[in-house]
C-alpha cells in the first residue's frame, strides 16, 4: 500500500455475484460508447457508510473521535470538495481512471515484485525430457498468440455481469505492454495492433539471457507449434551459460531501478534491447531446474506458487524474469507452469480468460498450421559495466532477503466447494469471505480491516472499488461462533445476516457506490486545487481503515489454477482462492518476520471455519 492509502487490486471476479458471461459473438467495443460513466456517489452516503465500516475495527473512543471529524467534514470542506469532484468528472470517460493508474501503480516506489505483481499457478506437468519441456512451452506460446488474434480482430464476445455489459478496454492492454521505470513516476507503454509496425515478436528468457523470437511468418500467419519448438530448442542450445542477471534489476525499488535503467541506456546496443523487451507481445521464461529454493520443505503447489510470484530466489529463477512486463509466461523444467503479471494496465479478468483459453487450446491437442518464411532468433546481449554489475548484485541480495521472508501456503480444501453454498441458497464468495473473517478472528482474537476488490467495469474505463468484508454483521457472527451461547438455528440466522450484508456491500460497490475510491477522489481533488488534505484523511482511524491485515481476492478459473500475492502490510495476510464445484483452491501469504502471523496457521483456521459452517447445515452433510 502506498502513501495515498491505495491498496493494489487483485481480484479477478466481482465477488458475491455470478461469473461474467459472454453474450452473442460480436466486436469487443460494440457497446463501449453506450456504457455509463462512473458516478460520484453522494457525500452523505459515503460518510455514513464509512462510519459503519470502521465500527468493527475501532475502540469506542476512536469511533467517537472519528464520528466528530466526519460531522465536521460534512458541514465544512466536504461539500466544497464534493462539488469540485463532480465538476472534475464532467466530460471525462472516467474521473478515476488516470488518478488510479498513477496513485495505485505508477507513483508507487516499492518493488513491483511480491508487492503488486501477482503470480498465477497453472496445473503442473511432468516432462520426461528437454524436448517435452520445450514442446509444451511452444504450445503455451502458440495458444497465447491465438488468443491475441481474437483481441486484435476485436472479435471477443462482450462480457456481461448481472445483465449489464462490461467495459472491454482492459483486454486491449495486456499484450505488447510494459511498465518503464522513472524517477517519482513510472510510465506505461502499450503498442496496440492497430498502429503501424505493431510488434510481431516475443522475448524468450533462458539462463538470464534474452532472445527475440518473431511469432509470425512472412505470410503474416502465426508460427506453428513445431516451428516455435525448433526455435526454442535453438535458444536453449545458445544459452547454456548464464548471462548477466540484468532481469533481476526489475525487482528493486522503482527509483533505484530508474537510475540503473538510465545507465543501461547509455551502453552499447542496450537501448535497442530494452525497446525489444518493452514492445514484445509477451515474455516466455524457460526456467531450468532450480539449484536451491527458499522453502525446500514446502509442498509442490506451494513451491510452484513461489516460482510464479517471484522466481523463488536467485538460485532458482528470480534472475530469469522481467517483472515490468505485463505478461510473463513461466514454463519450468521441473513441470511448474504459470505466469507473473504486472498489474497496472488491467485487473485480472483478461488474464484469467487468457489462461482458460491457453488451457483449452492445449487440452484439445490440436496442431496449428505452419507459416511460411520464419525469421531467425535474435540474441539480445546486454552490455554492463562495473556500476551495473554492482547494482545487479545488490538487487540479487535484496530479492533473496525479501523473497525468503515470504511464507506461502497453497492448499486444496476438499470439504466442499461452491455447490454446497448454492445448495443452501447462499453466495459462494460471500460464504468464503465470512469464513475467512471467522478464521482471522480465531487466529488473532479480533477483527481487522479487510480488502476485497469489486469490479466497476459496468462503467467506461472501469477499474475497481473496495468491498469491506469486515462488517458489524460478520463480527457478530464471529463472536457468536466463539461464545458457544447460541443454538444451531440462531447461528444459521446470524450467518445469513453476515452473508446478506456482504452481498449488499458488493452490489453497491460494483454499481459505483463504494466509499474507498470516492474518499480517495475527495483527497486528490483537494491536493489538485492547492487545498490542505482534509482532517478526515489525516485521522489515525482512516489509516487504520486502510491497513488491510486481510487482503483477499477470488480468482475463478475453469482449470485448477490459483493466484497468489504477498500480504500488503507487514503484519497482514494475503488470501486468494478459486472456488470450484466441490473444492476450494487457495493460497495464503504472510511474512515470517512478523511473529503474530503464520500463513499455515491461517490456512488451518480457514479449513476449520469452513467445516464449522457446513456443520450448521446437517441436511447437506453429503454435498
Amino acid at each position: 500500500m502506498n502513501s495515498l492509502g491505495v491498496r493494489f487490486c487483485r481480484v479477478l471476479k466481482t465477488p458475491g455475484m455470478t461469473t461474467p458471461r459472454r453474450v452473442s459473438r460480436g466486436r469487443m467495443f460494440s457497446i463501449q460508447a453506450d456504457l455509463p460513466r462512473l458516478p460520484v456517489p453522494s457525500l452523505q452516503q459515503t460518510l455514513d457508510k464509512y462510519l459503519t465500516t470502521i465500527s468493527p475495527i475501532t475502540t469506542p473512543e476512536e469511533f467517537t473521535t472519528t464520528e466528530q471529524i466526519v460531522k465536521k467534514f460534512a458541514s465544512n470542506e466536504g461539500p466544497k470538495l464534493q462539488k469540485l469532484l463532480e465538476e472534475y468528472a464532467v466530460g471525462k470517460e472516467s474521473w478515476l481512471a488516470e488518478w488510479w493508474l498513477n496513485a495505485a501503480y505508477l507513483d508507487y516506489r516499492e518493488p513491483c515484485v511480491i508487492n503488486s505483481n501477482p503470480g498465477m499457478v497453472m496445473p503442473a506437468q511432468k516432462f520426461n525430457s528437454d524436448d517435452d519441456w520445450l514442446a509444451y512451452a511452444a504450445r503455451v506460446a502458440r495458444a497465447a498468440v491465438d488468443y491475441k488474434s481474437l483481441i486484435d480482430n476485436e472479435s471477443l464476445e462482450v462480457e456481461v455481469l448481472a445483465g449489464k455489459p462490461l467495459c472491454m478496454v482492459q483486454y486491449y492492454n495486456i499484450f505488447s505492454t510494459c511498465r518503464v521505470p522513472g524517477l517519482k513516476r513510472d510510465r506505461l507503454v502499450c503498442y496496440p495492433p492497430n498502429k503501424p509496425n505493431a510488434p510481431r515478436h516475443i522475448v524468450v528468457m533462458h539462463n538470464n539471457q534474452f532472445f527475440s523470437l518473431d511469432m509470425y511468418g512472412s505470410d503474416g500467419k502465426p508460427l506453428g507449434e513445431m516451428q516455435i519448438h525448433k526455435l526454442l530448442s535453438k535458444i536453449v542450445a545458445k544459452s547454456q551459460d548464464e548471462g548477466p542477471a540484468v532481469g533481476v534489476l526489475t525487482t528493486g525499488n522503482r527509483n533505484t531501478w530508474a537510475k540503473t535503467h538510465a545507465s543501461l541506456l547509455k551502453l552499447g546496443d542496450n537501448p535497442a534491447h530494452l525497446d525489444k523487451i518493452e514492445k514484445s507481445i509477451f515474455l516466455l521464461c524457460l526456467d531450468k531446474q532450480p539449484r536451491e529454493t527458499h522453502d525446500p520443505s514446502a509442498d509442490e503447489l506451494s513451491r510452484s506458487a513461489r516460482q510464479m510470484l517471484y522466481g523463488d530466489g536467485t538460485k532458482a529463477s528470480s534472475t530469469n524474469r522481467w517483472f515490468d512486463k505485463t505478461l510473463q509466461f513461466v514454463v519450468g523444467r521441473n513441470g511448474n507452469i504459470g505466469l507473473n503479471y504486472e498489474h497496472s494496465p488491467a485487473e485480472g479478468p483478461p488474464i484469467a480468460a487468457l489462461l482458460d483459453h491457453i488451457q483449452d487450446y492445449i487440452n484439445k491437442g490440436r496442431e496449428s498450421e505452419p507459416s511460411k518464411g520464419t525469421t531467425d532468433i535474435q540474441h539480445l546481449s546486454f552490455t554492463v559495466n562495473g556500476s551495473i554489475e554492482k547494482a545487479i548484485e545488490t538487487a540479487k541480495t535484496e530479492i533473496d532477503i525479501f523473497g525468503s521472508d515470504v511464507q506461502l501456503t497453497a492448499h486444496n480444501f476438499t470439504g466442499y466447494g461452491k455447490n454446497f453454498a448454492k445448495s443452501i441458497k447462499q453466495s459462494p464468495d460471500a460464504l468464503i469471505q465470512v469464513a475467512m473473517q471467522l478464521a482471522f478472528y480465531r487466529d488473532q482474537g479480533h477483527p481487522c480491516a479487510t480488502y476485497e476488490s469489486a469490479s466497476t467495469r459496468m462503467f467506461q474505463l472501469g477499474r475497481t472499488d473496495t468491498i469491506r468484508s469486515c462488517t458489524p454483521k460478520s463480527l457478530e457472527f464471529c463472536q457468536a461462533m466463539s461464545s458457544g451461547s447460541l443454538d444451531r438455528t440462531a447461528l444459521v440466522n446470524v450467518l445469513t445476516e453476515a452473508i446478506t450484508a456482504h452481498r449488499k456491500y458488493t452490489a453497491e460497490a460494483v454499481s459505483g457506490q463504494g466509499i474507498d475510491r470516492h474518499l480517495l477522489g475527495l483527497k486528490l481533488i483537494a491536493i489538485q486545487n492547492g487545498m490542505n488534505v482534509p482532517e478526515l484523511h489525516m485521522d489515525p482511524t482512516y489509516s487504520k481503515a486502510l491497513h488491510f491485515n486481510l487482503s483477499t481476492s477470488q480468482v475463478p478459473c475453469k482449470s485448477s489454477t490459483v493466484l497468489c500475492f504477498g500480504a500488503v502490510v507487514p503484519d497482514g495476510y494475503g488470501f486468494c482462492y478459486n472456488p470450484r464445484p466441490n473444492e476450494i483452491l487457495f493460497v495464503t501469504s504472510s511474512y515470517k518476520n512478523c511473529e503474530r502471523t503464520d500463513s499455515q496457521n491461517l490456512a488451518n483456521r480457514l479449513c476449520e471455519s469452513l467445516m464449522d459452517i457446513k456443520a450448521l447445515f446437517p441436511a447437506t452433510a453429503k454435498l
